[in-house]
């Protein structure tokens, strides 16, 4: 009995703490089915994390390293479309005939929060350095998404003016067009919950300061959205990096 409250205190004791905050960069995978001729670009961003975590020791080697914090991640795109337009009467609203190029351009920026947990194992082959691999559970608790959309147009415009003359008129203009949305309206084709595996590194030095590099992968897809015969889903990849400084412990 007097081994095993000597044990437990002894391990106690060696229970550490911490804080981290990092910045983290998001790789979405991306899967379109049937792959359309102008897909958008893969989403890529930085964003910002912090967390509170632990470090419990169950030898000198192995140990859990549980953490709890938010993930603030960001997303951007782009889709590009480029045609040419000859005799196109849709452009001038039946003004006349419209040939020349239609240029279309679509910027999406995606922010998503995450309540993160992370459960890593951690294995410590020398003193201070550690190697951390397990799963990761994340829970989507909001998010906006701002998309800019612009047209351009370069061409001619044939039409007959007030005397029944044919008329042509260079054309070289551009429309520019926002669209903002925020809570449930800008992550309804998100899942709520992402189960993800990671693997790291980190290094605490003596002093207590904290450096901490992960990668995330997700198992499950982050966003899935079917329309009409379409199907577009993407998978998470996360880089993380994060500095903290640990208390306690021998």
């Amino acid at each position: 009995m007097a081994i095993c409250l000597v044990s437990a205190g002894q391990l106690q004791a060696q229970i550490r703490f911490g804080g981290k905050v990092g910045v983290n960069y998001l790789i979405g995978s991306q899967k379109i089915q049937p792959e359309p001729k102008n897909a958008p670009t893969n989403p890529k961003g930085l964003g910002l994390s912090f967390a509170a975590y632990m470090e419990i020791p169950f030898s000198d080697l192995v140990g859990l390293r549980p953490d709890l914090g938010f993930s603030f991640r960001k997303g951007k795109s782009e889709t590009t479309q480029n045609q040419t337009l000859t005799n196109n009467t849709q452009v001038t609203g039946g003004n006349g005939s419209y040939t020349g190029s239609q240029d279309f351009t679509s910027e999406s920026d995606q922010r998503l929060s995450y309540f993160q947990v992370n459960a890593p194992l951690m294995l410590k082959p020398t003193e201070g350095l550690r190697i951390m691999v397990g799963p990761s559970f994340n829970f989507l608790v909001g998010g906006k998404q701002n998309v800019d959309e612009t047209t351009t147009y370069k061409g001619n415009v044939t039409g007959t003016d007030q005397n029944g003359q044919q008329v042509t008129q260079a054309v070289d203009q551009q429309s520019f067009e926002t669209t903002k949305k925020k809570g449930s309206a800008a992550i309804k084709d998100f899942k709520k919950a992402d189960i993800m595996a990671m693997a790291g590194i980190g290094y605490t030095l003596p002093v207590g300061l904290d450096l901490d590099m992960r990668f995330y992968r997700g198992l499950s897809t982050t966003y899935d959205k079917s329309e009409g015969s379409a199907r577009t889903r993407v998978w998470t990849n996360l880089v993380e990096f994060a500095v903290g400084w640990t208390f306690g412990g021998n």
